[in-house]
């Protein structure tokens, strides 16, 4: 193809940029020019590089502590490497829930531990608890502790004995909430049953009440499915305070606190919401509701975050939440649905808790309101005490458990001979897939582990079947329809389904599976008891 005039013109002017070829580069380039450039550059990379790992290191060393916020529906499953609440079994499910290291853990509640001493408490007694739980500020036994100076909080040493916490008497509580994290829970675990697919369960429930947390703290028995934006069936009733109540009873029993800290931390921020619902729901004469059910089950949430943490500033609403417990009671001793009416066991066993929490926490209960409780223990129990009616002496199954059980927290021993045969009879009633009544097994449950260290076998006949039957009970989430209730229960068939619904029922299930570290037990004989002559004079 011939060239035109322009074309030819256009060649023949001097391009704008000419390559220059260089002496030495095939294509017209001299590296060796370039080597300065090349060495400059790498040399000012590696500066830069080096300054931006230093403020790394610098950010991640300042960061050590610092908590992450968690809000309603952000569920990590890996938030935390050392946080045993994962629902991960891993390869051998039959072995130990946590791992054989006596220091597994950074924190623990309710503070930092002390990996450069010796396990346990220096001159605590041999056979006790190993623990490296320190107390909560207020709870040494110096000024400020607590159950002797409340007005000061935060100023008692911060020094435990038998095993982490501190009384003035320099026992660990019996009943206390002292083993919920740590070492401590991980040794209570292995001693009384727990195991991987237990705690799995756990932690599998509680991340199904936070995905079903509504966005202002509060649970709800009647509408999770809204709050979860999903399809869960089973609502029950319109309870909104015993919702959220036992919702933060549940975490809190696995040692997730409002003040978490280190691997306790993972829920933190819902539980902190949870409570602030609840105070801003509090009345001016210290009740929660109207509902003898809900406020009694309220107190004991606010009572227990109280005993957990030494905050300060839940001291005075759990105080006044234990002083409408005291006004609500009535002239025979018992509780009912509304203040100051003839009571039956069933609000009253909700009532004892509470109350209980409270005087663990180190907060006021008269001596009266103790008296009047068993007087009216009195009058709904058969002549030998071995069972429990619900405004009578006739015994019934769950009103039997609930009587046990307060009794327990009143003072009885295991010697006593109505306790003895009370927890008999539970046990020719034993967890089955044919008797639905969790209602039942949250108070039996405890009523056998707290006996446990006096009748060992009785205690693992009951758990086998306990621990087994919640587990496998379980929605796995393999239904396709339904895949947001995976972790939860179904009330289905349950004596009390209808007012719980799949809420309260996973919350008594979870309760009931951290029944080996919520509380410690009632009678290990290192733990020790101070007991008030009237009650000693009644075993």
């Amino acid at each position: 193809m011939s060239s035109s005039p322009s074309d030819r013109a256009d060649r023949a002017r001097p391009a704008l940029i000419r390559p220059t070829p260089l002496q030495g580069d095939d294509e017209g380039i001299d590296l060796r020019r370039l080597l300065p450039a090349w060495l400059i550059s790498g040399v000012l990379h590696v500066v830069v590089l080096s300054v931006f790992l230093l403020v790394g290191m610098g950010r991640t060393e300042s960061a050590v502590g610092t908590e992450p916020v968690f809000y309603a529906g952000d569920v990590t499953d890996n938030a935390s490497e050392k946080n045993l609440l994962v629902d991960d079994l891993g390869d051998d499910p039959s072995l130990p829930s946590g791992f054989n290291n006596q220091r597994q853990e950074e924190f623990n509640i309710p503070g930092p531990a002390s990996f450069n001493e010796a396990l346990g408490i220096l001159n605590g007694q041999a056979n006790a608890a190993p623990s490296n739980i320190p107390p909560p500020p207020g709870w040494g036994n110096g000024s400020g502790n607590s159950l002797t100076d409340p007005n000061r909080p935060g100023t008692g040493i911060m020094q435990g004995k038998d095993a982490g916490y501190s009384l003035p008497v320099g026992k660990f509580v019996p009943g206390g909430m002292a083993g919920r994290s740590g070492s401590t829970k991980d040794k209570l675990l292995d001693r009384f049953g727990g195991n991987q697919r237990s705690e799995a369960a756990v932690a599998a429930g509680l991340k199904w009440l936070i995905r079903h947390q509504a966005l202002e703290g509060r649970w709800g028995m009647h509408d999770f499915h809204v709050h979860g934006r999903c399809n869960c069936a089973g609502q029950g009733g319109n309870h909104d305070v015993a919702g959220t109540g036992l919702a933060i009873l549940a975490l809190q029993g696995a040692g997730q606190t409002h003040r978490g800290t280190g691997a306790n931390n993972l829920y933190m921020k819902n539980v902190e919401r949870g409570l602030a619902w609840l105070l801003n729901r509090q009345g001016v004469d210290g009740s929660f509701s109207g509902n003898g059910y809900e406020h009694a089950i309220a107190a004991i949430a606010v009572c227990e975050a109280y005993g957990l943490t030494a905050e300060p500033n839940l001291k005075g609403p759990a105080q006044r939440a234990i002083n409408c417990c005291v006004a609500w009671q009535h002239t025979n001793g018992g509780f009912r649905y509304s203040p100051r009416t003839p009571g039956d066991l069933s609000v009253g066993g909700w009532f004892v808790q509470a109350l209980k929490s409270g005087h663990m926490a180190g907060l006021h209960v008269p001596n009266v309101t103790w008296d009047n409780v068993n007087f009216h223990l009195d009058s709904v129990s058969t002549p030998d005490g071995a069972g429990y009616g619900y405004t009578g002496p006739q015994p019934a199954p769950t009103m039997t458990a609930v009587g046990l059980l307060s009794r327990q927290y009143m003072g009885w021993g295991p010697k006593n001979l109505g306790l003895e045969k009370g927890s008999q009879y539970l046990l020719k009633l034993p967890p089955s897939k044919n008797f639905r009544n969790i209602y039942y097994y949250y108070y039996a449950t405890q009523v056998m582990f707290h006996l446990a260290p006096a009748n060992p076998d009785g205690w693992n006949q009951w758990n086998d079947k306990m621990r087994d039957l919640l587990i496998d009970t379980q929605d796995q989430g393999f239904n396709p329809d339904k895949r947001d209730q995976k972790g939860s229960w179904s009330a289905d068939g349950d004596a009390w389904g209808g007012q719980l619904g799949r809420h309260g029922y996973t919350c008594l299930a979870l309760l009931t599976l951290e029944v080996y570290y919520r509380h410690l037990p009632l009678y290990r004989r290192e733990l020790g008891q101070l007991k008030p002559d009237a009650v000693r004079a009644r075993e």
